[in-house]
């Protein structure tokens, strides 16, 4: 079996290329004779060989440039509509402020990437802002902020929680899924909190706790399957085929 070098997922010896996150699974010498068989020496070989030369922060800083760019020509464009539409900027203050916090993130996961606590910190105040912006925006509708700020809080936690089981798992797969469905069950309950609180005063989940109920059902499930698959990889014996 063949492990991928970028996320650790277990491959088919003759695999190359690595199911779940497309990494390249042939070294450097078979990535030569691959493009010596094929008569294909040359432009693509050295374009590939320059990128998984490219250290993590490198890479990171060209995802970071590119977001950049989309997330700027966003901002203007809505803001250029609502201004041109209305001779004055209204509706696109929500997705230029959405936009702006997305932006810090990707800044902050950039140049904070291995350092948790600010990077965590840093990105929930962020959050928060947009928080207030939008109680701003809408004239100070009287949210109950402290417990709006503990169910963001809530939900914040849940996100980073995932990313690191994400990190930290051996094998990603199934699990990887689960994880991800229990999560968003979770930030829709604190989803329906918040529009509860703001309604009624009070929290009173309502629709989420049916979706939180299916997702952790779905969730067990695949961890089941991915703790099953683990213990026979072979798909036929799985399904007594």
């Amino acid at each position: 079996m063949k492990q991928c070098p970028n996320c650790g997922v277990e491959s088919e010896e003759n695999a190359s290329y690595c199911s779940l996150c497309g990494e390249p699974l042939f070294d450097g010498a078979s990535i030569t004779q691959t493009f010596q068989k094929s008569g294909r020496i040359g432009r693509e070989q050295r374009v590939l060989t320059d990128f998984q030369q490219l250290s993590g922060i490198q890479k990171r800083k060209i995802f970071w440039k590119i977001s950049g760019l989309i997330f700027i020509s966003a901002i203007v464009l809505t803001l250029l509509i609502d201004y041109l539409s209305n001779n004055a900027i209204t509706w696109s203050r929500y997705p230029a402020t959405i936009s702006v916090v997305l932006f810090i993130n990707f800044t902050l996961n950039t140049f904070l990437h291995n350092k948790w606590i600010p990077l965590a910190g840093l990105s929930f105040l962020s959050f928060a802002l947009l928080f207030f912006l939008f109680d701003a925006y809408a004239g100070g509708t009287g949210w109950k902020t402290v417990p709006g700020i503990i169910i963001l809080l809530v939900a914040y936690s849940t996100v980073f929680t995932l990313v690191y089981l994400i990190r930290k798992a051996k094998q990603k797969g199934l699990n990887v899924i689960a994880w991800s469905i229990i999560a968003a069950g979770i930030i829709c309950v604190c989803i329906d909190g918040l529009i509860s609180l703001y309604n009624n005063s009070n929290i009173i989940p309502g629709w989420s706790l049916i979706v939180m109920v299916s997702a952790l059902l779905i969730s067990f499930l695949l961890l089941y399957i991915h703790y099953r698959l683990k213990k026979a990889t072979d798909l036929k014996r799985f399904f007594h085929i």
